[in-house]
């Protein structure tokens, strides 16, 4: 489940954080994701109110406040989070219930898109074992094993299991799809094309790239850009020199406790970002969180 060999070679484990960056507070956000997803709060929120929410997998989900002039709301649907939804139609439910609106829905990978009370995009895709493609592979050998646990913490209801997707809208699919495979290592799925990309994102996740997207302005912060990703890697440092060899455009670096983040973008604007969490880099006494515990753990497995 490790993603590919690439990934282990540049200490890549995959998908780590998706961070939502709402202008409501995000207390006022969660109970939404609560409700429609069933995600679970890891903790109390830590400083300026920012929650955690875990999506069944190593993926998190961070709930931040947007710093929002006026160019940060046209990003708003540029990158997208789909769950993967292991009863579709009771998890389509859940979200009508929570008070979301169905924006669309994609009857060839069974992806259904809502619009939440935020004004952000939010997808849930049946599971497909039946697929050929490591990422659902790892998600049904997952589900099969019985599932993801992290200490203390319950389990998502059985309607969902993980993050299946991430959706990002791009000017050029091809181009931007060469740039992820050589960045990051990420395995093409298929054959790049103007229709779109698929490339394995590590474990059970998928990178989409799809038409529709616009070239983005670069952003001063990473506090103005509403929705972006991070890669969860184990040598910051060196994938950081890597990044500036190839000439990617940083927008912020971040030292926290436990961790370094560095936040950049590609060729077209979209913000990204990668960090690495280890105990290495904990202050003396420090406690390692719980899904880094986790992460660590499966990835001395995956990387057999």
């Amino acid at each position: 489940m490790g993603g590919g060999d690439r990934l282990v070679a540049y200490g890549i484990q995959g998908f780590g954080w998706y961070v939502r960056r709402s202008k409501d507070s995000p207390a006022n956000v969660i109970p939404f994701y609560q409700a429609a997803l069933g995600l679970r709060q890891l903790r109390p929120p830590g400083p300026g109110g920012v929650i955690m929410l875990w999506t069944g997998d190593i993926g998190m989900f961070e709930i931040n406040v947007l710093v929002p002039p006026a160019e940060s709301i046209a990003r708003k649907d540029d990158i997208t989070l789909v769950m993967r939804a292991r009863n579709y139609e009771r998890a389509k439910a859940m979200m009508l219930a929570a008070g979301a609106k169905l924006a669309n829905e994609e009857s060839a990978t069974r992806t259904a898109y809502f619009i939440d009370p935020f004004g952000f995009t939010t997808g849930v895709r049946e599971a497909n074992d039946a697929s050929t493609w490591p990422h659902d592979r790892a998600a049904a050998a997952t589900w099969r094993a019985g599932g993801v646990a992290i200490p203390d913490t319950p389990a998502l209801p059985p309607e969902l299991q993980d993050i299946a997707a991430i959706v990002v809208k791009v000017v050029d699919p091809v181009a931007m799809a060469a740039f992820y495979s050589d960045l990051f290592g990420f395995e093409m799925l298929d054959k790049p094309s103007a229709k779109g990309a698929m490339l394995a994102f590590g474990r059970t996740v998928v990178l989409e790239l799809k038409p529709g997207g616009r070239l983005q302005g670069i952003p001063p912060d990473r506090n103005q850009v509403p929705d972006t990703w991070i890669v969860r890697l184990y040598d910051h440092d060196a994938f950081a020199e890597r990044a500036k060899q190839k000439n990617v455009r940083v927008v912020n670096v971040i030292s926290l406790a436990g961790g370094k983040l560095t936040y950049a973008v590609d060729p077209e604007g979209h913000l990204f970002g990668f960090e690495q969490r280890t105990p290495d880099l904990l202050a003396e006494g420090g406690k390692e969180r719980v899904e880094d515990a986790l992460a660590r753990r499966l990835w001395a497995e995956d990387s057999r």
